[in-house]
């Protein structure tokens, strides 16, 4: 089995969102990587490292999963095959995109 390790930047908003607050919301996040990973590491508050055996457009589609796409942000990233996705408001998407030009938004 190949595996993929992943990057994961977010940040999510502080306010109460569809009934979850930011911290539920960010366990939220946490659960669905490691549920779909196989070894993390996420002591920062908001940046985690993911080893997966899903591609990163399956990967990020399960870690977005219960997220709010208007307000929390979330950026995926394979450092091996320099595949990316971003979730959420990214205020300047022309920044991200110009360190990562094949990053895919996703909903």
């Amino acid at each position: 089995m190949t595996t993929s390790n992943y990057c994961v930047s977010f940040r999510i908003a502080e306010k109460t969102i569809n009934g979850k607050s930011p911290n539920e919301r960010r366990q939220q996040l946490i659960d669905n990587v490691t549920t779909t990973g196989m070894g993390f590491w996420d002591e920062p508050t908001s940046f985690l490292l993911i080893e997966s055996a899903k591609d990163t457009y399956r990967f990020a589609a399960d870690a977005v999963n219960g997220l709010s796409k208007n307000d929390d942000m979330v950026f995926i990233f394979d450092p091996t095959d320099k595949s990316a996705c971003y979730f959420g408001p990214v205020k300047h998407a022309e920044v991200l995109l110009s360190f990562f030009p094949t990053a895919k938004k996703i909903d």
